[in-house]
């Protein structure tokens, strides 16, 4: 049998991908052709299928040709879709009726606004009218010369019912070649919130479950003989599945903890315009992280984002909490469903909003929770009618909740329990994917129903076009000569504008470019700054534009830091910078060259600067202020972890310097009465944060990083008296677990490795400390022979100090990618930083890292995935072969 399958676009058999390699198995001759192109995978599933089965074929299918018909049957079916949304069905979906009137024809909602149209009986008038004249626009005779071509016996098509779907050509074209025709149901809410079916109707309509079938009754004017209930095709993968990795494996590869149970959050596609659900996210953890309850408080949190709206996660960054995730790429292959099945299977309870991934939960067994908070729900949750299928008292799904209180109370109970199938996904499931039964695929059911349709044989003739048509299109034909003289007109301004546009904005911006120089040259504000500091610069070598650093300069945020700089420059006050309590990268990439700005723009006397850090790092502020005073010599490593915990629990789960905390304060306060520092003022990291952070959200290129940066290498200091107790000539290591190389089975291996390779070379000096200060804990090494160990060289309050020491001393420094790597080539020591997890990492920090070391010069930077070793050492063994 041969089988022509339309698709809208290639991402629509990611729903039936099952029934089309069964159908093929079976002997079937498959064509899928799509209508336009999609970004996120399809094609490459569909390549996958042809390239596994050689009786699936692919390809486009032809549209409808521009002009004056085509603009017709665009805005009769738009409006005529319209109409659906004016039942009394849809009075709570108001989204969704507005939805579908902005797209309608502005002729149609002032003909319903007339008296005698509005009510059920007008509306039911002009929608008669619409049909009529929709019937009217002739076929397509590409998709006519096309179906023929094809000669198939079933032609399947999804999703058909989007609103204003040229699908409905290709019904129309299917028919006229007598072939018989299936609309497949794609998702749970095709049938309630798109368009009507209409006619001709197809021969034969495929549905999840009894509700479904209802629907397609009921809503759409389908004969019952026609439809058909198979269950869920799409849901058949994920039953019976077993995870693809131990569950330790699988959170190492998200960057989670495995000593804890874990929340996962499903992201939705959302009705564009309604709110922001990456920013709802955002508030959901510092919630969670605030909650009352310890064990809820601490649970790791992994975040799925919806393949299909990455662009609205661009200016919201959830690195600053702790023990969250974001993972999870759209799953239309083995890798991708794998991780995509663990990270349900594992889950101990799953959040969102509105998702057909709620569905695949409650197959995983998990349960499934929602919260109705009113300014989202009546456009994206209550407000359209499938999610009440998920709310059903004896059949639903959701455990809900309609305050944040609430629904955290709600995770706080489900925290506590044990980690066993819920039973409400286990109701659902049963009669919403499997009606037949939860151990009864719907995928057999399905092809059955195409082979039961294929052997019924031609369809009747479709019936020719009777006088109502010839007189539609004789009605239409003023209509149709002034559209198609508007396009005609609208063609050519085009193209007259377009030239005419593109020579004028090239004589502007000479112009501009020309009187932009002389006012810099004027000014003098394109002279060279002096001094020895780097610059991050977007093209190495190359001055930044200064009228763009102007204009970053006048924003908000950079307004607020110039003004208290300069504020901070006009007292007499001691000046506390800091404290600063977490990462070393960020220490050394952003806030070091930050305050090395702000001295030198706010004229800041050094003598007033009493720099507040850990770890005896006083050599890397030599150049910022003349006290350096050190945390660890007021708090114990213990205790230091501890309060330190607190701030970030006070912070909704944030690790970066949000804000001025408790612990800010009292550790400025100790410093302040220890050293006999009178009144003083603050300067804190969070001004940096706050300024930084556009960038690191995407809401400011990288010019606002160079605009308030001064950059340059540590001040020189080598081992010193350390070198007494350091081989002549070493290799530094510094192997840790974090989220860019997670401390898996495999890592290790890999780390012992890399350490035994070097020493076979040279002597190895570990930079493992006796302490941990904060969640990043060094990966275990064994020091003999030439591998050395120096944690008897440090305290608390001189570890950094001498971990700098000894990797200015040498040849290179090895280890994980992360932000202690920063400090290799900023003491000049060529650094190799491995990472195993390219997602467990922010791109935009290591930009940043590149740009500066390639900036100030000298030592080598190189991050290196860990599986690139192995190439590289073969490619090393080849040239000595050479």
């Amino acid at each position: 049998m041969k089988i022509l399958f339309l698709v809208r676009h290639y991402m629509y058999v990611r729903y039936f991908d099952a029934v089309v390699v069964e159908l093929a198995r079976r002997g079937h001759d498959i064509h899928i052709s799509a209508d336009k192109w999609e970004l996120t995978g399809g094609q490459r599933l569909v390549e996958d299928l042809s390239a596994a089965h050689p009786n699936i074929t692919y390809g486009w299918t032809p549209g409808r040709a521009h002009g004056p018909w085509n603009e017709l049957a665009k805005a009769l079916r738009l409006s005529i879709d319209y109409l659906r949304f004016l039942d009394a069905r849809y009075a709570g979906a108001p989204h969704m009726r507005g939805r579908a009137a902005e797209r309608a024809s502005r002729a149609v909602r002032f003909w319903l606004r007339l008296p005698g149209f509005s009510s059920d009986a007008g509306r039911r008038r002009v929608g008669g009218v619409l049909r009529w004249l929709d019937r009217a626009v002739p076929r397509s005779r590409w998709l006519d010369r096309f179906v023929r071509e094809q000669d198939a016996d079933v032609v399947l098509i999804t999703p058909l019912i989007e609103l204003g779907s040229p699908q409905i050509d290709h019904l129309i074209s299917t028919r006229a070649t007598r072939a018989r025709s299936m609309l497949c149901v794609g998702s749970w809410d095709h049938l309630s919130s798109k368009s009507l079916i209409r006619e001709p109707l197809p021969d034969a309509v495929t549905v999840w479950n009894a509700t479904q079938q209802r629907e397609a009754i009921d809503l759409h004017g389908v004969p019952p003989e026609r439809v058909v209930v198979t269950g869920a095709q799409c849901f058949d993968q994920w039953f019976d599945r077993q995870p693809s990795r131990p569950r330790a494996a699988f959170l190492a590869r998200v960057g989670l903890p495995a000593d804890r149970p874990f929340l996962l959050y499903v992201c939705s596609s959302l009705f564009r315009g309604t709110m922001s659900e990456p920013r709802f996210v955002e508030e959901w953890i510092r919630h969670i992280r605030s909650a009352a309850d310890p064990v809820l408080r601490e649970m790791p949190i992994l975040v799925r984002p919806h393949p299909q709206r990455m662009e609205e996660w661009q200016h919201v960054d959830l690195t600053g909490f702790k023990d969250v995730a974001f993972y999870g790429s759209h799953p239309i292959d083995g890798e991708s469903r794998s991780d995509y099945f663990d990270s349900l299977h594992y889950s101990h309870a799953v959040v969102g909003l509105n998702t057909s991934a709620f569905i695949e939960a409650a197959i995983a067994g998990r349960p499934v929770f929602t919260v109705l908070l009113p300014q989202m729900s009546a456009a994206n949750q209550e407000g359209t009618l499938h999610f009440h299928y998920l709310l059903d008292e004896q059949n639903g799904l959701l455990h809900v909740a309609r305050s944040i209180e609430a629904h955290l109370d709600q995770l706080a109970a489900a925290a506590r329990e044990s980690h066993a199938p819920d039973p409400r996904s286990r109701r659902f499931v049963e009669t919403f994917v499997r009606p037949f039964g939860a151990g009864e695929a719907a995928t057999p059911r399905f092809v059955a129903a195409v082979e039961a349709l294929g052997a019924r044989g031609p369809a009747e003739p479709a019936v020719a076009s009777g006088a109502g048509v010839w007189l539609a299109r004789a009605a239409l034909a003023p209509w149709l000569a002034t559209v198609g003289a508007r396009l005609g007109a609208v063609f050519l301004v085009r193209r007259l504008r377009g030239k005419w546009l593109k020579d004028a904005r090239a004589l502007v911006r000479a112009r501009l470019s020309r009187t932009k120089r002389w006012m810099l040259v004027r000014l003098g504000v394109v002279e060279p700054l002096p001094g020895p500091g780097g610059s991050l610069m977007p093209k190495i070598g190359r001055a930044g534009d200064p009228a763009k650093g102007a204009l970053l300069a006048r924003i908000p945020e950079a307004i607020a830091v110039r003004e208290e700089i300069h504020a901070l420059g006009r007292t007499s006050n001691p000046i506390i910078v800091g404290p600063w309590l977490t990462e070393a990268g960020f220490e050394l990439l952003y806030w070091i060259p930050f305050l090395a700005w702000a001295r030198a723009y706010g004229n800041l006397d050094p003598a007033r600067l009493h720099v507040v850090s850990r770890g005896g790092v006083a050599g890397w502020y030599r150049r910022i202020g003349a006290h350096y005073h050190d945390l660890f010599a007021l708090y114990p490593p213990d205790e230091f972890r501890a309060r330190n915990d607190e701030r970030v629990a006070a912070q909704g789960g944030r690790f970066k310097h949000a804000d001025v905390t408790p612990f800010d304060r009292e550790a400025a306060d100790r410093i302040a009465r220890a050293h006999g520092i009178g009144k003083y003022r603050l300067l804190h990291p969070s001004l940096m944060y706050r300024l930084f952070s556009l960038y690191w959200r995407q809401l400011a290129p990288i010019a606002l990083v160079e605009r308030f940066t001064s950059y340059e290498r540590l001040p020189a200091a080598g081992p010193g008296e350390l070198a007494r107790q350091l081989p002549r000539e070493y290799v530094a290591v510094k192997f840790y677990a974090n989220g860019a190389l997670p401390d898996t089975p495999e890592n290790r291996a890999f780390v012992a490795g890399v350490v035994a390779e070097l020493a076979q070379a040279t002597d190895v000096v570990l930079l493992n400390t006796a302490w941990r200060f904060d969640d990043h804990a060094d990966l275990p090494v064994s020091a003999r022979g030439r591998v050395h160990a120096i944690d008897h060289l440090m305290t608390p309050e001189t570890n950094l100090d001498v971990q700098t020491r000894v990797i200015a001393g040498a040849r290179a420094l090895v280890g994980t990618y992360g932000g202690f790597s920063y400090l290799g080539p900023l003491v000049g020591t060529s650094t190799v930083a491995f990472y195993s997890h390219p997602t467990g990492f922010r791109f935009d920090h290591l930009d940043v890292a590149r740009r500066v070391f390639a900036g100030i010069g000298g030592a080598s930077f190189i991050p290196l995935d860990v599986k690139d070793a192995a190439v590289l050492r073969q490619m090393t063994h080849v040239s000595l072969a050479l």
